[in-house]
């Protein structure tokens, strides 16, 4: 029964005095459970960083890390109030630790430092550095907002890097457990003994039986320490399975007749750690017997070490949202973790944060409480301050174990994320997993960022720089033109062309524009014309672009030169417009700078008009004879001269107002007048720009209401005009004319409404 069913048995004093005795129990074994998991976790960790020539440190070590557990359980449960949080050691980045204390250890022996005493405040001082700049970097992640940055690696990568952190955890678990240098050699050579006895190679020492069991003990635990708490998902499995094997280790010695000393020295218990209380001096306090340029040659080993804890991190809390279906912020999560590592590095601990399986474990089981985190605090602080002489009980095999399990749990989180894999992701999860289990954690790594610097090299150039390619004649300026002007336009504007660029320009996808444009240039490309006149460049959805794509715009210029052909440039932000600038790209006089893509249609269309030897914004166009030609009709200006308004404007001054009373329609014999739309707020909005030969205000006539834009004289201009009263009188008067002017209206408006669904269409592909 449940603890909610306990509870609702009935309304004595008995059912509730019952439940609460059972939360507090299972509060308890909660408690008890967690402490025994990162206990484990602690000591096998220790023998990990602590090993070979540091082995003589490692009290020192165990000491760091309780202290600082402790410190940093008191910061999460003062940040961490609403959630009751387990904090541990993070196994993937205690290996690149010890490669971390291993370097600094050998750099002292060269320099002939060997003495424990001396060694190991320094090695403290520097494991504590590490962890100080790992716990700036996530106190910095987490109140930016940004910890999930971390994940940019690709996942491939990422599970093929863990991966090999796996298969380092299984090698360092058998070789703490098994007491061995080189478990892989000593196996080796326990199987050619077994194959050819005295008769194999003299390099194959044969390995002694006892370290043979210890070996086979060690991956026995640790393969049950992986697989039965995932076969059989109960909190009793995996303390189990730690009990059981305590409880195997020692009752093989006591029928074997091996006392604790003698089992320690035949390598199956773990090195008893001194008597007494392990209260150290905190490593802050060797600082200044630290030299410096000890962290040179290691800033490559304390940049892995960084980002695999930022990795472990999500990952971890990731995973714990999942199985508690419950929200985390992330970001405060690491901004705890980074406070809670800030001071352990005071005591020289490796990196700590916020630990999947004892964090499970202690919900699961119901000690998800604040009482179920002091009671584990507690224990850790009795075994600081009152001696951690029953560790020296733990087997060596159990520790070893331990190791094995977690890499054992990388290496299947990589076999199962494989399914999803395509083949060549598949290929680099190998190669990234190979170098770091071949050359170490940080090799690997550096593997890793190249891997993923070329997956996205490759897949970035998959996506096109140019998102749309337009002709003169797909997409037009603002400018209104007369019927037979745009119909030139139309036929000459395939010399014009349009790129849209997007993304972020580079070497890969950069020539790719340049190729183009030679087949554009060359008449090899689709549209098959070689007379390129102008080729407008669109930067409007670029997001930037490197040196390698300044050179590809460079060469496009000398093409320019060779082929005869302008190249405008649009839209280009303020830090490519620096870029552009700095290579002094427009020293060709082929390439401009403008700052609209309409500013740069109307250049481009002014230039084709010119080499048609059509007169663009200077030309004449009567009203009378612009109707005639269109209707193919015998009209002349004495027949509209009595219905019509001649304006004459000056450059600036007003045709219409935006929000007057619309009841008149002007045709521009010459000049050019721009319309615009006054915003409230805002600059006033250039819809378009007309000239010889164009309606305004036609909709007003037909419509009336008021004006909804501005009509402003550009340069002196020539206007007749047809109000509403004059249409009617027309209508009494010259019905026939008033209907060739209605039949010239119809076909004003068609032609507008075409070119609003030619520009529609090419906006939508």
């Amino acid at each position: 029964m449940t603890t909610a069913d306990l509870s609702s048995a009935g309304p004595g004093s008995g059912g509730v005095a019952g439940a609460a005795t059972l939360r507090l129990s299972r509060t308890v074994v909660a408690a008890a459970v967690a402490t025994m998991m990162i206990v484990v976790d602690l000591i096998s960790f220790s023998q990990l960083i602590f090993s070979g020539p540091l082995a003589e440190c490692r009290a020192a070590g165990v000491s760091a890390m309780l202290a600082a557990y402790m410190a940093g359980s008191l910061v999460f449960l003062a940040l961490r109030r609403d959630v009751v949080i387990s904090l541990s050691f993070f196994g993937a980045a205690a290996i690149v630790q010890a490669a971390i204390a291993a370097a600094v250890a050998e750099q002292l022996r060269a320099a002939g430092v060997t003495d424990p005493d001396s060694v190991g405040p320094i090695v403290l001082v520097t494991c504590g550095l590490s962890t100080a700049i790992t716990g700036l970097v996530f106190a910095l992640l987490g109140t930016l907002r940004a910890s999930l940055l971390a994940q940019l690696l690709p996942f491939p990568v990422l599970m093929g890097f863990l991966a090999g952190v796996g298969l380092l955890l299984l090698r360092s678990g058998v070789q703490i457990g098994a007491q061995l240098a080189d478990p892989l050699g000593a196996l080796v050579g326990a199987l050619v003994g077994a194959l050819f006895g005295d008769l194999g190679p003299a390099a194959f020492a044969p390995i002694d039986p006892g370290a043979l069991g210890r070996v086979g003990l060690t991956l026995g635990i640790g393969v049950c320490a992986f697989y039965l708490p995932r076969r059989r998902a109960h909190w009793t499995t995996y303390p189990a399975v730690i009990l059981t094997s305590l409880l195997v280790v020692h009752l093989g010695l006591a029928w074997q007749g091996l006392g604790p000393a003698a089992a320690q020295a035949g390598g199956w218990l773990i090195d008893p750690l001194p008597p007494g209380s392990l209260l150290r001096v905190p490593a802050i306090g060797h600082l200044a017997s630290f030299d410096p340029a000890l962290m040179l040659p290691i800033l490559p080993k304390i940049v892995t070490y960084v980002v695999v804890a930022v990795i472990v991190q999500i990952l971890y809390v990731v995973s714990v949202e999942l199985d508690l279906r419950r929200e985390f912020n992330v970001d405060r999560v690491f901004v705890a973790s980074g406070v809670a590592n800030l001071l352990g590095s005071l005591f020289g601990s490796p990196v700590m944060g916020f630990d999947r399986t004892s964090t499970l474990q202690l919900h699961n089981i119901g000690g998800g409480r604040w009482l179920g985190r002091w009671l584990t605090l507690a224990a850790m602080a009795a075994l600081l301050v009152f001696g951690a002489g029953i560790i020296a009980l733990l087997p060596r095999p159990l520790a070893g174990g331990a190791l094995v399990a977690l890499g054992l749990g990388h290496l299947t989180n990589l076999a199962l994320a494989g399914r999803a894999f395509l083949r060549w992701e598949i290929a680099i999860a190998l190669v990234v997993c190979a170098a770091t289990a071949l050359f170490g954690a940080t090799v690997g790594f550096l593997v890793g960022v190249v891997m993923a610097m070329l997956i996205f090299a490759v897949q970035y150039a998959q996506i096109p720089a140019l998102r749309r390619v337009l002709t003169g004649a797909e997409r037009r300026s603002s400018v209104i033109r007369a019927p037979d002007t745009a119909e030139r336009l139309r036929a000459a504007g395939t010399r014009t062309r349009i790129y849209a660029l997007q993304g972020y320009l580079f070497f890969l996808n950069a020539q790719a524009i340049h190729r183009r444009v030679v087949a554009e240039s060359t008449g090899e490309s689709t549209a098959g014309a070689a007379d390129l006149r102008v080729l407008i460049l669109d930067f409007r959805d670029c997001v930037g672009l490197d040196s390698s794509a300044l050179v590809a715009f460079r060469k496009i210029g000398q093409r320019a030169e060779q082929r005869g052909f302008d190249v405008l440039l649009v839209h280009l932000g303020p830090t490519v417009l620096r870029q552009v600038a700095r290579s002094r790209l427009t020293a060709n006089a082929r390439i401009r700078i403008l700052d609209t893509l309409d500013a740069a249609l109307r250049e481009a269309e002014d230039t084709l008009l010119s080499e048609t030897g059509t007169a663009g914004t200077d030309e004449v166009a009567p009203f009378a004879r612009h109707v005639a030609d269109r209707l193919g009709c015998a009209v002349g200006p004495a027949d509209f001269a009595p219905y019509l308004a001649v304006r004459d404007l000056a450059a600036g001054e007003t045709l219409m107002r935006q929000g007057e009373a619309a009841d008149a329609l002007y045709f521009l014999e010459r000049g050019v007048v721009s319309i615009e739309m006054s915003l409230p707020g805002r600059p006033n909005l250039r819809l378009r720009t007309t000239t010889a030969g164009t309606v305004i205000g036609e909709i007003a006539l037909v419509q009336g209401g008021r004006r909804t834009a501005t009509a402003l004289a550009e340069s002196p201009c020539r206007v007749v005009g047809l109000d509403r009263a004059a249409l009617a009188r027309m209508e009494a008067e010259r019905p026939d004319l008033a209907l060739t002017f209605q039949r010239f209206l119809i076909l004003e408006l068609a032609g507008k409404l075409v070119d609003t669904n030619r520009l529609l269409e090419v906006e939508l592909q």
